[in-house]
């Protein structure tokens, strides 16, 4: 049984190592490899927004060096009829800046009146909401998207007010188109569900592409990752579409504006997923394997768990059977006490054999009530028993217990029950009775001895009685169960009884009987131990003994 059981755990400890080395190395790689393609797409959203955010400061620099040189070049006076004036040209205040903007100066009524275009039409701004900043008092703003009123383009617009003797004379622009985003995404290589975006400071989006309506996004993880630095990277979903990505931002320096690239995660990480891909291709024959490697192991372990399963039961049976057995030696013992309660005997007779069958009865309860059949803690069951000889007398007598937690097999702590009955017993008839009183101390522990090769108990039973003459005590049947006793346990007998008695009997704790001839003496272990009990046995059952002589029955 003991080679099957080791059979069985080397082959879950091998099924268990394998299993879990594949799987931890499995999960290294992937993590690894995911992380690394997770920080590449990190990397490049921040370095692009980086590039986004360069571009747009040049060009946000540029633009206002070029606010400056319109506003030189511009001669604004107030409006003094109703009529529309003609529209000027400025190429030349601004033919050395950037292509692809418009340019365009409006009076302190909005209307238009210089324009970079070659055919501009009449318009009028004053419903535009970068009009009114400029009209409030705002020197420099940057507008969110909107409708390019003079060619129909979508474009995010930068606006100078224009100062004339003091009062507002109107709004210089430029007008720079959404599709400049679009430019620069194709430039960094982005696909079209990664984004490039202009937000200012206040959470409204300036910009997108592709484009979406402007919308705030204060409340969004940018401000709450600009909190903590001007420029880096984080994951999250588009509060405009939904879509995840791993967005790079970075805050222009000297402009209210944050430049932010959004990689589509599902993108960015496209090369992890073709890797993973490869990878389990690769490894479907070797999970094959492990699968029916698996399979055949748990097959083995399910017969082997059936077997132990029924041995279980076996055992559990065993068990009931052997409670059930010391239930019924102990209600038959009980029987026998009532039989010879019923019986015609004196009164000390049947006191007697009582109280020596309710030592036995008490060894057998314990047995099943803990289901421990080896071993008992005589600790409880001699306090048990003590009491119960205490309250049988009922003598105000003061008990005093001192019993250590040792654990002793069946036999030998019914062999130490009967003989603490007998002597407890005996201290009573003859220690107490006469008082009707009296102090009473039980002590069972362990004793230390240099060399001993077993653990030696001692059992001391003392009562503060007048002592007595061992030279007049005739023998009894008392003293001769005592040494009885003291013999079956491989122990040595003293007894002190000058003034107050006591009784010392000092045994081992194991017991070896192997090899005895039947109606021998059972020794102790060791040789000096063997000699020692063996002659003291002898002595106790003889006349000689001081039990035999005792008056203690």
């Amino acid at each position: 049984m003991s080679s099957t059981f080791q059979a069985t755990t080397a082959i879950r400890a091998t099924g268990a190592a394998l299993l879990s080395m594949l799987v931890l190395l499995s999960i290294i790689l992937i993590a690894e490899s995911y992380g690394s393609d997770r920080s590449k797409g990190a990397v490049a959203a921040h370095r692009a927004a980086h590039v986004v955010a360069t571009q747009f400061s040049w060009m946000f620099e540029a633009s206002a060096h070029t606010l400056q040189r319109i506003e030189d070049a511009a001669i604004l006076t107030p409006p003094a009829a109703e009529a529309p004036r003609p529209i000027l040209n400025l190429h030349d205040a601004v033919r050395d800046l950037p292509n692809g903007l418009y340019y365009a100066v409006y009076d302190a009524r909005g209307d238009i009146l210089y324009s970079s275009l070659a055919a501009p039409q009449h318009i009028n701004v004053s419903g535009r909401a970068y009009f009114a900043t400029a009209r409030a008092g705002t020197e420099l703003h940057i507008a969110p998207m909107l409708t390019d009123q003079q060619n129909g383009a979508q474009a995010f617009i930068i606006a100078r007010r224009l100062d004339v003797a003091g009062r507002f004379g109107g709004v210089a622009t430029i007008a720079v188109p959404v599709s400049t985003l679009a430019t620069l995404a194709q430039t960094l290589g982005l696909d079209e569900r990664s984004t490039v975006s202009l937000v200012a400071s206040d959470g409204m989006l300036i910009a997108r592409n592709p484009p979406i309506p402007p919308m705030d996004l204060s409340q969004s993880a940018l401000f709450k990752e600009l909190a903590k630095a001007p420029d880096g990277f984080y994951e999250t979903v588009s509060p405009a579409d939904g879509v995840e990505r791993i967005v790079g931002y970075w805050q222009l320096k000297g402009w209210p504006v944050i430049a932010i690239a959004g990689l589509d995660r599902s993108g960015a990480m496209a090369e992890f997923w073709r890797s993973m891909g490869t990878a389990t291709i690769l490894a479907l024959p070797i999970l094959f394997g492990m699968v029916w490697l698996v399979h055949d192991l748990i097959r083995l372990l399910r017969r082997d768990e059936d077997r132990q399963r029924a041995l279980t039961i076996a055992n559990e049976r065993a068990g009931f059977l052997l409670r059930e057995i010391h239930h019924r030696v102990k209600n038959n013992l009980q029987t026998v006490s009532s039989l010879i309660r019923l019986e015609r005997l004196p009164e000390a007779t049947k006191a007697g054999l009582l109280g020596r069958l309710n030592a036995m009865v008490a060894v057998h309860e314990a047995m099943y009530r803990s289901d421990q059949f080896e071993e008992i803690c005589v600790a409880p069951y001699l306090e048990r028993l003590i009491e119960n000889v205490a309250k049988s007398h009922g003598y105000g007598v003061t008990v005093r217990m001192n019993i250590a937690p040792v654990r002793l097999t069946g036999d030998r702590a019914m062999q130490l029950g009967l003989l603490a009955n007998e002597l407890v017993s005996n201290a009573f008839k003859h220690a107490f009775t006469p008082r009707r009183g009296g102090l009473l101390e039980v002590s069972v522990q362990p004793v230390s001895e240099p060399g001993a090769t077993s653990v030696m108990l001692r059992l001391v039973v003392a009562d503060d009685g007048p002592g007595y003459d061992p030279a007049k005590a005739p023998p009894q049947m008392g003293s001769r169960l005592i040494a009885a006793f003291t013999s079956q346990l491989g122990g040595t007998l003293s007894i002190d009884s000058a003034g107050p008695t006591q009784v010392t009997v000092e045994f081992p704790k194991d017991y070896l009987a192997e090899g005895m001839a039947e109606g021998e003496t059972p020794q102790p272990r060791s040789a000096q131990d063997r000699s020692t009990a063996g002659a003291r046995s002898i002595a106790a059952i003889r006349l000689s003994n001081p039990l035999r002589s005792s008056k203690r029955t």
